[in-house]
Parts: structure tokens; sequence; C-alpha cells
């Protein structure tokens, strides 16, 4: 919270005099005195906060400070990036789905974006589900996410789709089963990212 305010240009010193008091006392197992500077750490990035917001008429309302620190802790960067590539890429399927590269329908990589955008929105929600702030989707990596999904989904159909590896022998069935598979494929890229870095460092 303080980091996410602290890059929003909203003013923590005082909160952030508390936390290293919190922290000292906690090191110190004197849990009590720990806990009351820790309330009172929050309480001052609350009241930082509300003095970043602007005054209009005697009324409060949020500056762009505050509406930065917002996006920033609860992940809503990446809520936005990922809504917008849902509704492109099932804009792309349903306009280019005839489209084909090499003989491969771009909608496997339609598809595989499509998946990536679903793990990217999973991501921020199970963040706030756990901690009630997004940990994982804060930096601007999770944009690559969807590119590098299409790449997967692209390669996912040249195995499904050759036949080197047989779903189904009803030829629709077997379509919508590698439609499936590049949906699965791009929702697991960050899992194939982890995946293909570790054989990189072994090979």
């Amino acid at each position: 919270m303080l980091q996410a305010a602290h890059r929003s240009s909203i003013e923590i010193k005082d909160s952030y005099d508390f936390y290293v008091l919190a922290l000292k006392e906690f090191n110190k197992e004197n849990l009590s005195e720990a806990f009351l500077d820790c309330d009172r750490a929050k309480y001052e990035l609350t009241a930082a906060i509300n003095d970043a917001k602007i005054r209009i008429m005697g009324s409060r309302f949020h500056s762009m400070r505050t509406l930065s620190y917002f996006f920033k802790l609860y992940g809503l960067y990446a809520v936005v990036f990922a809504t917008s590539a849902v509704a492109l890429f099932s804009i792309l399927i349903y306009r280019f789905s005839e489209v084909t590269v090499l003989g491969v329908p771009l909608w496997s990589s339609f598809f595989a974006g499509l998946g990536s955008s679903a793990q990217i929105l999973t991501g921020v929600a199970d963040d706030l589900r756990r901690y009630g702030l997004a940990s994982r989707y804060k930096r601007l990596w999770y944009m690559a996410i969807p590119i590098l999904a299409m790449i997967f989904g692209y390669m996912a159909y040249l195995v499904f789709g050759s036949g080197f590896i047989a779903l189904n022998d009803n030829s629709q069935s077997q379509e919508f089963s590698i439609m499936f598979v590049c949906f699965l494929t791009g929702f697991l890229t960050k899992w194939l990212i982890g995946r293909l870095s570790r054989m990189s460092r072994d090979i």
C-alpha cells in the first residue's frame, strides 16, 4: 500500500515512519506495540490519501493521484487491459476466423489470446480474494502475455490440428476440441513461460 501511494506521488512519510516502528517492535516480539504502530501507519496513510483529494465547495473528490493509487493497488490497469483484450480477440475471432497463415487458421492464436486475457483477470481476482490487493499484476509485464499466448496457440494448432495428437474422429468435434486446446494454452501461458524458462536454463 505504501509503495502504491509513493508511486502515485502521495506523501507517505508519517505512515512509513510508523510502519518502520511496527517492524522494529515486531522483531522485538512486542506484538501489542507492533499492531498499534501498524494501525497508526494505516491511519496516517488514509489521512494522506484524503489530503491528496481535490476539495470543491467543501467536498472531497478523487484526484489523479488518488485514482492512480487505487488503480495500482487493486490492479485495475490489468483489469482494463485484459477486458479490452477480451473485446479485441472476440472481434478478431468473429471477423477473421477464415484467415489462415501457412495453412493454420488465425483463430487458433485469437482463442489463445482470449485465454490469456481470462488468465490475467483470474489472476487479479485471485489476488484480491487472497490479499485484498493486487500482488502479481502491478507491472506492465502482463501486457506481453497475450502476444506470447498467440504464438503458443499457433503452435498448439500445429500439434493438434496436424493429427500428430488425435483428439476426435469427427472433423467438427475435432475443430471445437482444438479451439478449446488453444484457449487452454493461452490460459496456461504464464505456466508455460515458467516451464520453458526452466528448460532453457537446464540446456
